[in-house]
């Protein structure tokens, strides 16, 4: 079974510090999800370094970041949307069960393994959309995912919904049967966690190691036929390029290398993760006819519309050069705002 590529924030920590926490959550194990640290807006967790963090009132706090630097974060705790740890030692007056030691080994991976417990819920999606991509070209009606005759998961494909019984586990659901249903059937339990299958299959794409976009999409011209319908703190600085640039104009997957100096393998990627949301199209007259949503999804996006190509190109490579601690920008959508500035 694939795991998951995990995405990891880290938050004031010197660089020195930083760069070790990447190279060990970075090790590979076998049979556990991978890990990559990441801008922290687009984490799944956050480890936080204790000494940079000041506690403001009973919820807010000001992360230092970057340590020693003169920016200042802060972080609503009632907000927090994604599970956390803090490096000792606390703040004095600051109380959390969740910490670690940031200069050993064991304790940083025995709190990997605790943010993996955490997001569960996220690798069944992972797991549920692995096998929704496998079989992307024969789905229809809706699907009752079972295992060992227990109901797991409910995809309506019809409406583009599924849905995951909260304690289904990964392996579950990489080993289940798909049972086709006949005719009308019930609509997903209201106990199961209800999403759309864009979301799902967004989580999948981007953290999957496999290259899952198909291969038209190298040869042929690709139009953007639609924002993919996920929250928007979800995308990068790649996916908001690419979107804006087939907003101008469609392009090869060769033209798009030149234009946007990406490397092919990771273009392939940025570009798998939309299409299998939803965003993406070779067929010039469905992309026609989204033409004046797309228009407008876009300007909700708030891009900058008098960006060159140069400009393009400049975003991505201040993502690839950031240090791990770096907060590429302040996103509107993420709890973690700028001291000073309004939410």
């Amino acid at each position: 079974m694939e795991q998951p590529l995990l995405r990891l924030g880290l938050l004031g920590f010197p660089d020195e510090v930083g760069l070790r926490l990447q190279a060990w959550a970075s090790e590979v194990h076998e049979g556990w999800p991978l890990w990559q640290c990441c801008d922290p807006h687009l984490a799944d967790a956050w480890m936080i370094n204790g000494a940079a963090v000041e506690v403001l009132g009973r919820d807010e706090l000001v992360i230092v970041h970057p340590y020693g630097g003169g920016e200042r974060l802060t972080l609503h705790r009632a907000e927090v949307d994604r599970p956390l740890a803090f490096a000792q030692p606390l703040p004095e007056g600051f109380a959390s069960a969740e910490f670690f030691d940031a200069s050993d080994e064991r304790s940083v991976r025995q709190r990997l393994q605790r943010f993996e417990a955490w997001l569960r819920p996220l690798r069944s999606q992972f797991a549920l959309g692995a096998a929704v991509a496998g079989r992307r070209d024969s789905l229809s009606g809706v699907v009752h995912v079972v295992n060992d005759g227990k109901l797991l998961a409910v995809l309506d494909f019809g409406r583009w919904q599924a849905g995951i019984s909260v304690p289904a586990r990964p392996g579950e659901l990489s080993m289940a049967e798909w049972v086709t249903q006949p005719g009308p059937v019930a609509d997903i339990p209201t106990s199961f966690i209800r999403l759309p299958l864009h979301r799902m299959m967004w989580i999948y794409a981007v953290r999957t190691s496999t290259d899952v976009l198909p291969e038209r999409y190298r040869t042929q011209s690709i139009y953007l036929r639609r924002v993919p319908m996920v929250p928007a703190r979800w995308f990068g600085p790649e996916h908001l390029v690419l979107m804006q640039a087939l907003s101008e104009k469609p392009a090869t997957f060769d033209e798009l290398v030149d234009r946007i100096e990406l490397a092919p393998a990771e273009l392939a990627r940025h570009l798998a993760a939309l299409f299998h949301a939803g965003g993406l199209t070779t067929d010039p007259e469905s992309a026609r006819r989204a033409e004046r949503h797309t228009r407008r999804s876009m300007n909700q996006l708030d891009l900058d519309e008098d960006e060159t190509d140069s400009d393009l190109k400049n975003r991505i490579r201040s993502s690839d050069q950031a240090v791990p601690t770096t907060i590429l920008r302040e996103a509107r959508h993420s709890p973690l705002r700028v001291s000073g500035q309004g939410r």
